[in-house]
């Protein structure tokens, strides 16, 4: 095909470069909310490695995170829905974990970045989420657990 003669006009131009900046701006917003770092697949199976008391929580549903994509091991399953509805009552045995490193695990990284992010408000100091979620995590050919 000769795209040769399609002409755009500076109007068009504008909104297409505006519909890139707020689909970017949508995509980041979570991570710029949760002000926590973000940690590579390779080094967060380093920290766990080198550090085997960070905890794992996997936001994902039970059924994902029992399915076929499995999960990291040892990582204890907290759905997000249920942190955030029984975040009152599990403050206080967060409390225990303060100062703890915490890797947040969903299957992409949105979810867990809304989770770190209330976590990190209810006294967790040492929260990060592993970028690009358990897809991220299984590309870069780390091992997972499938129950």
């Amino acid at each position: 095909m000769d795209f040769s003669n399609i002409q755009i006009d500076e109007r068009t131009m504008m909104s297409f470069v505006l519909i890139v900046i707020a689909f970017y701006i949508g995509r980041q917003l979570p991570r710029w909310m949760a002000g926590v770092p973000y940690v590579k697949p390779d080094v967060a199976k380093a920290q766990l490695d080198q550090d085997p008391d960070t905890l794992v929580i996997d936001v994902r549903s039970p059924s994902q995170f029992t399915g076929k994509d499995g999960h990291i091991k040892d990582a204890l399953n907290l759905p997000l829905i249920d942190l955030m509805g029984r975040i009152k009552q599990i403050k206080a045995d967060l409390a225990e974990y303060a100062d703890t490193p915490v890797l947040v695990v969903c299957k992409t990284d949105q979810l867990s970045a809304r989770a770190a992010r209330i976590l990190r408000k209810n006294g967790l100091t040492k929260v990060a989420v592993l970028a690009g979620g358990l897809k991220a995590w299984k590309k870069a050919g780390q091992p997972v657990t499938v129950a």
